[in-house]
């Protein structure tokens, strides 16, 4: 498990989302693993997540298609799983991980400085 904390201002919630599955992916990817998978509370996000058509959020979405796109072709047997969890349900490694994000208030990065 690995964690990273980017500041950013004035995004939606959906822009968050695909930006914290953007950096999981592309963390998961780095490594020589079979089996990734991806705890979300959005399945908007995690849809909108692997949709390379154009969209306000395409460029979270190609950074991550091209990342698996890495991932599937060096590992042919490796698989992806999305996963469904609410916050309201508070499983613990989700509900750490969505309290950790919503209690980082001290934002200065634009999301478009991550890109630059």
């Amino acid at each position: 498990m690995s964690s990273s904390k980017v500041p950013i201002e004035q995004a939606t919630a959906l822009d968050v989302e695909l930006f914290a599955i953007q950096l999981g992916v592309v963390k998961a990817t780095s490594f020589e693993i079979k089996y990734i998978i991806l705890i979300t509370d959005s399945l908007t996000a995690a849809r909108r997540a692997v949709n390379a058509s154009v969209h306000s959020d395409q460029a979270y979405s190609l950074g991550i298609v091209h990342a698996l796109r890495r991932y599937f072709t060096g590992y042919p047997n490796c698989s992806i799983h999305f996963w469904n969890c609410p916050s309201k349900v508070q499983w613990s490694l989700h509900f750490l991980a969505h309290e950790n994000t919503i209690s980082y208030q001290d934002c200065y990065w634009t999301l478009s400085s991550y890109f630059s």
